[in-house]
């Protein structure tokens, strides 16, 4: 038997009085636990305002909000598996403005498209890099270097976008998020291709097995061979690029530098990807639960948007859902201890 099969099945024995993968809290066991339960409370909301809104069950309705989605899931691919091995980067909002900012302030000054937007994701590569690197080679906490970094990134993508003004990006940018693929919005399709993806992913491969193994105990995964430092650092890197093709979506989806772009993402982030099925406390997540979480966030906005709920009320949702989902997120995983 080789090595990596012998790690393979360590992760699933006793390992010395710890947890382990296929414990209380395994991602393992528990992958796609909150994914029926969850598509089930989101039918019954979309039942619900599709009966109470007429207008809300309008193709264009739907369509607008699969949209948003679509572009918030690609921020919220490698944060997902940050979570899972039980650290957190809240720089995915700044890094989402500052790319799709630095995309557009390229394409002004005549770069083609394809290397403005490699450049900006080759910057953003690099946030996550240093990110990786400060947490696995100095121990600082991910929470508090990523606060961090999030200050530093939004402040130069607001010099970014003050020193454009306003100005219109060009046509060729403007038109790649409406790119149709299938009669079908691009990001919707591959929103869906990533799904099932991370179907397979998760299922199949042992990367995962032994990112959920590193959340659950990094010691022990140490112990057992698993390359701790370079799983983490790559999942930066990840949370970083994904964060920022989602940016670059976006510039081109509202056309103009905006110093608003991106802000609080980084909390719908966190609740969505909780409400999907994983946890602050790491071992588990499912991109999947977290594609359910933001559709159930975005119908929910929506819906208030319909019933005519004042805009600014939907800070407080956000904020509520937040404190609620983190504070069964604790209530469970101090359960499972």
């Amino acid at each position: 038997m080789s090595a990596s099969e012998n790690v393979d099945q360590d992760l699933i024995r006793k390992d010395a009085g710890t947890k382990t993968v296929r414990g209380k809290r395994s991602g393992a066991v528990k992958f796609g636990g909150n994914a029926l339960p969850l598509a089930l409370v989101t039918f019954a909301i979309v039942a619900f305002l599709a009966l109470t809104q007429p207008n809300f069950a309008s193709y264009q309705n739907i369509n607008s909000i699969l949209f948003g989605v679509s572009i918030e899931f690609l921020a919220i691919i490698g944060f997902t598996y940050v979570m899972v091995m039980r650290e957190i980067d809240l720089s995915v909002g700044s890094v989402f403005a500052l790319t799709g900012t630095l995309t557009g302030a390229l394409l002004i000054n005549d770069w083609s498209l394809f290397t403005a937007a490699v450049v900006a994701l080759g910057a953003a590569g690099l946030v996550g890099l240093l990110n990786g690197l400060l947490v696995v080679r100095f121990g600082i906490n991910s929470l508090m270097l990523t606060i961090g970094t999030m200050l530093l990134v939004r402040g130069l993508s607001n010099v970014l976008a003050n020193d454009l003004g306003g100005r219109t990006y060009p046509r060729e940018f403007r038109s790649l998020a409406r790119t149709d693929l299938f009669d079908t919005r691009v990001t919707i399709v591959i929103m869906v291709v990533m799904v099932l993806l991370a179907w397979v992913f998760q299922r199949r491969f042992g990367l995962y097995r032994k990112m959920c193994f590193v959340g659950e105990n990094m010691k022990s995964a140490a112990v057992h061979g698993i390359h701790v430092g370079r799983i983490k650092v790559l999942a930066f890197v990840a949370s970083a690029m994904t964060a920022g093709l989602g940016g670059i979506f976006t510039a081109s989806r509202i056309t103009h530098a905006d110093v608003r772009m991106g802000l609080g993402l980084e909390f719908v982030m966190v609740t969505a990807a909780i409400i999907g099925g994983a946890s602050l406390y790491g071992g588990r997540g499912d991109l999947r639960g977290s594609a359910l979480g933001l559709l159930l966030l975005a119908v929910v906005l929506n819906g208030m948007i319909m019933f005519d709920i004042e805009p600014v009320f939907q800070q407080f949702v956000i904020g509520a859902l937040l404190i609620a989902t983190v504070t069964f997120d604790t209530f469970f995983n101090r359960r499972a201890s």
